[in-house]
């Protein structure tokens, strides 16, 4: 086991800032995503650790030594690619051995270990097959094998789910999961997919344009993300964030949407006083699961308003164990989040109530977190 830090790294393409002025640890022995919406740099970065990629300024250290001018041999780290690339001339078992080979291991010990990585991994049926042969599923298994018969310090994934189905991709987290549990060796894991990085890391980092977002716990991200950008990223589906202003009334507050009627904030249920100042543009952030529903009620008078924000359904999906609702209400639309199951049809009108103690409240101007 190692740790992995970085101190300021950067690199560049021709005039193109790729990552600038990074700096994260990875503690020995743990399990960290790293995510990002496509172009953020992510692979490069692992790339880098790997040494493939050339490190412009800054330094990467693995277990306390700098690796900036180590050739990717001497590194002692195993990466598993998008696409496997496993040698489709060579069986199961020659692709698992062929690095120790390379690194010269005693033909006895190179086949105690390439059969205990199949026995972790129960590829043990498929030694003698050629890659061709094999499922999706079963070359994932195999590349995993070839990076566990070297025993590295770090095991770097690049994506390395993305080109399996749904099905067998939730299977695929699970045996990587277990397999760092079994092995305590420190994973870089990198995604796309939020999904994978919030079930399957202890820590999480997320790039954005080639710099460190946020670094924290998948529920740390989840409760208290750091700016705009983490909030409507971090989460399926994604926050409700409403463009307005808080204004007072006197000694009444309430949120005013850029479009729409103002929303009274009880001061006792979102400390804001502090940090807000009245007529400053912010996002007002709400998780869908923060949102609740209920029938508008005609006899109370116009829209049935009873104190709930009036909106109409635009769209259901009902995932069997719960039901998302898309809401047209007077300032854009809102996405609600109901545990099990709610009957409604778009074009009904429903009145929305805020969990306001559970809101977010970011600067327009630069996306920080407020509240």
């Amino acid at each position: 086991m190692a740790n992995v830090v970085f101190s300021s790294v950067g690199k560049d393409f021709g005039s193109e800032a790729v990552l600038r002025d990074v700096d994260f640890e990875v503690p020995s022995g743990e399990f960290v995503a790293l995510i990002g919406p496509s172009g953020c740099g992510k692979s490069t970065l692992l790339r880098m650790i790997a040494g493939l990629e050339h490190i412009d300024y800054g330094e990467i250290y693995i277990d306390g030594r700098a690796m900036n001018d180590l050739a990717p041999k001497d590194r002692n780290v195993a990466m598993v690619f998008q696409n496997y690339a496993l040698y489709p001339h060579m069986t199961v078992a020659e692709n698992m051995l062929f690095s120790l080979r390379m690194a010269r291991i005693t033909r006895a010990e190179s086949n105690e270990r390439m059969w205990e990585a199949a026995r972790i991994l129960a590829i043990e049926d498929l030694l003698d097959r050629y890659p061709r042969h094999l499922s999706g599923g079963q070359r994932q298994r195999v590349a995993m094998g070839r990076a566990i018969v070297r025993d590295p310090k770090v095991f770097l994934f690049d994506e390395p789910l993305s080109n399996l189905d749904a099905k067998l991709r939730v299977q695929m987290r699970a045996e990587i999961k277990r397999l760092h549990q079994r092995l305590g060796t420190t994973m870089i894991f990198v995604t796309h997919d939020q999904v994978e990085a919030m079930t399957m890391a202890e820590q999480v980092i997320i790039l954005r344009k080639g710099r460190v977002e946020q670094t924290g716990t998948p529920l740390e991200l989840y409760d208290r993300p750091a700016n705009v950008f983490v909030a409507g990223f971090i989460g399926s589906p994604a926050m409700n964030l409403t463009l307005g202003t808080f204004e007072r009334a006197g000694h009444d507050l309430c949120f005013v949407p850029q479009d729409g009627s103002p929303i009274p904030i009880p001061e006792d249920t979102l400390p804001v006083a502090e940090g807000i100042v009245p007529g400053r543009q912010y996002f007002l952030g709400m998780r869908p699961e923060h949102i609740s529903l209920a029938e508008s009620n005609p006899d109370l008078g116009r829209d049935g308003y009873d104190g709930g924000i009036p909106a109409d359904v635009v769209l259901v999906e009902v995932t069997g164990l719960d039901t998302l609702v898309v809401a047209s209400a007077e300032y854009g639309e809102i996405t609600i989040l109901v545990r099990g199951r709610f009957d409604t049809v778009p074009g009904k009108r429903l009145m929305l109530r805020l969990d306001l103690p559970l809101a977010h409240v970011f600067e327009a101007e630069t996306g920080a977190r407020v509240v």
